[in-house]
């Protein structure tokens, strides 16, 4: 396994390739609804909502500084950036058209050198090439605690950074990218890192038994971390998930330790999981929760020994690095155009329509309108032929959530675009959302033992199980029908009111699993009844192109 927190720790590196989870649309609605969901209102701070995966955007920003000119003129970089830029094909294809604002600028603290190369900001948004010579501090995995932009109004920008050492002078290479772009041609803002962090990778012991039914708790104390409590969840298939909820004795430890369970075989090689794991999901109280899979059969035969991986910040420098820049989007302009579309994303369905597309040399973004509130997408996959060139896109976040979408589309290198060009979005695999009132699931005799039941929802035979765990009532659910989506979370009703059980997995829309458990605290009764509250159906053959063509 790669190192977890030299991946996570960038913050960045292709986003749009990310599907959330179902529950990801319930919890954006907690504000509007806390009565509906109130046992998944877990925090005020947004920050540890599931947009990450450590969700999905870091908070970022430092503080300001004084404003220099920067000359928006492109010259020859000092470095090869097209490795780094692998994801980021638009930000190629400026370049090799002589687009992007030089800026050469740097400032120095504390032997800490950070220089901005290069700025290319268009009507879709800006990125900022830049390097760091880190002086003393020294090591593989670097991290900005913060990062941003300051604008002319004080406002902080948020943002995304990746970067990357460079073997051959010590240095990192990286960019930092935001969907924030200038209202006006020109824009004064101040480029803030909130200092640097080393990180090193750190093991902590356990003695874990992944096939004990309870629950497993292990005080960990150390590097500002608390209490590790595991739980194994036996699946269909011969599969095994261990669920890890760790909490902190020093909250800010959150932000980097990127914690998760790590299994080493006989040779002491690293038993590596048979599918990709979830981290950092954020628990009822804080808790930092992740999710593992393995080989049932594989980890009986080879697992020896079990730790808790983890980084530990190893140095620090908190005094922030501060450049004021003068970002200028005229040679970007230069290749830029809207087209108004107004079209309906699938013309057998209502909601979803197209507004608009915005072009630019880096990237194609379509607006996206719906009429339900929070709706997601129908779509799981899209794609843009653009004059015979295929371009992967993807759901990207709105301003407007409640009542838009983007989809974002990196330009390949080399093309050319304009008013004339023709694009035809391609939208495939699609998922079908289904809300009401559902036949209820009645359970008896519960206690440790599982206990077996079927129902039938929308066509498809649904097979439960549920026992009860450390006090708790689990709820598991699955078909073996491919075209069931999953049901996204059940209620029972207590007093006239819903409660609703907490996700203790999560399901991933396109993923061609639909298995789903939800916990019950405390749960003492020997009955229920559990209703579903919402389920999915796919078609991953479905598809639809549309034309996108203005329309006024």
């Amino acid at each position: 396994m790669k190192h977890t927190e030299n991946l996570l720790s960038r913050h960045l590196k292709n986003d749009a390739d990310i599907r959330y989870p179902d529950f990801d649309a319930m919890w954006n609605q907690i504000q509007q609804d806390q009565e509906r969901c109130p046992e998944l209102h877990v925090s005020e701070n947004k920050e540890h909502l599931p947009q990450q995966i450590k969700w999905k955007k870091t908070a970022l920003i430092g503080t300001a500084a004084v404003i220099l000119m920067a000359t928006p003129v492109y010259a020859a970089v000092h470095y090869n950036w097209g490795e780094l830029l692998n994801d980021r094909s638009g930000i190629q294809n400026a370049m090799q058209k002589d687009l992007g604002q030089k800026l050469n600028q740097s400032v120095t603290v504390n032997g800490v050198t950070l220089t901005l190369d290069t700025a290319f900001s268009d009507d879709n948004r800006t990125v900022i090439l830049y390097t760091l010579d880190p002086g003393k501090y020294r090591g593989d995995t670097l991290q900005f605690p913060s990062i941003g932009l300051r604008d002319e109004s004080g406002k902080l920008i948020k943002g995304r950074y990746y970067h990357v050492p460079d073997q051959t002078d010590g240095k990192f290479k990286g960019y930092f990218e935001t969907e924030w772009t200038p209202s006006g041609k020109e824009a004064n803002v101040d480029f803030t890192v909130g200092g640097i962090q080393i990180l090193v990778p750190e093991e902590k012991e356990i003695t874990l038994n992944p096939f004990q039914q309870q629950s497993q708790v292990f005080n960990i104390n150390k590097d500002g971390l608390g209490e590790l409590v595991v739980s194994a969840f036996n699946e269909k298939e011969d599969k095994m998930m261990l669920s890890t909820s760790l909490t902190f004795v020093q909250p800010e430890v959150r932000d980097y330790a990127f914690p998760y369970v790590k299994i080493y075989d006989q040779k002491g090689q690293i038993l590596e999981g048979n599918a990709a794991g979830i981290y950092g999901k954020p628990g009822e109280h804080g808790e930092y929760i992740s999710e593992q899979f393995y080989n049932l059969e594989k980890l009986k035969q080879q697992a020896a020994s079990y730790v808790l991986a983890y980084s530990k910040e190893e140095g620090k420098m908190e005094q922030s690095l501060d450049i004021g820049i003068r970002l200028d989007k005229t040679e970007m302009l230069s290749g830029t155009s809207k087209r108004v579309l107004n079209i309906p994303l699938d013309q057998q369905s209502d909601g979803a329509v197209i507004k608009e597309a915005i072009i630019t040399p880096t990237q194609i973004r379509l607006i996206v309108t719906h009429s339900e509130y929070f709706m997601q997408l129908p779509y799981l996959q899209y794609t843009l032929d653009v004059n015979g060139s295929q371009l992967i896109g993807g759901v990207w976040p709105s301003d407007d959530p409640a009542h838009e979408a983007e989809l974002r589309f990196e330009v390949t290198s080399g093309l050319e675009i304009n008013q004339d060009t023709p694009m035809t979005l391609y939208a495939r695999h699609k998922v079908n959302y289904f809300q009401g009132e559902f036949e209820p699931i009645m359970l008896s005799e519960i206690g440790e033992k599982p206990q077996y039941l079927d129902s039938n929802l929308g066509g498809s035979i649904i097979h439960w199980t549920y026992y009860r765990k450390d006090g708790d009532l689990y709820v598991e659910r699955y078909s073996d029908d491919l075209h069931f989506g999953g049901i996204n979370q059940t209620y029972t009703i207590q007093k006239g009111k819903r409660s609703y059980g907490t996700p203790a997995k999560t399901q991933f829309a396109g993923d061609g699993k639909n298995l789903g458990i939800d916990r019950y605290n405390n749960y003492t009764s020997d009955s229920a009844i559990v209703y579903p509250w919402m389920y999915s159906t796919e078609e991953p053959e479905r598809e639809v192109a549309v034309q996108l063509e203005n329309k006024n």
